[in-house]
């Protein structure tokens, strides 16, 4: 197994981007080394039946793990937040 590296301090320039893309589907690829997410716009008018792949990220396999635990996380911190505000 590969030996694990400690974490490194990182600064992320927040107003920069490359840009913003809205995508209803995503498509996941795992091989033995990486996860390849496909995100995918679909027109919600019902004539047009094509997508378009609005972009595609591969990540290393333990890095795609880390971000699904993310964001389950994440998403629990948000509901228990949520009901809190309800209750409070």
């Amino acid at each position: 197994m590969a030996e694990q590296k400690p974490p490194q301090n990182i600064t992320v320039q927040t107003g920069t981007f490359l840009g913003s893309r809205y995508a209803q589907i995503i498509g996941v690829t795992v091989t033995d080394t990486d996860i390849t997410l496909e995100f995918v716009y679909k027109n919600p008018r019902e004539e047009i039946k094509e997508a378009q792949v609005v972009s595609r990220v591969t990540l290393p396999t333990r890095v795609g793990q880390d971000l699904a635990k993310t964001i389950i996380n994440t998403i629990k911190l948000h509901e228990a937040k949520k009901k809190g505000k309800k209750n409070g």
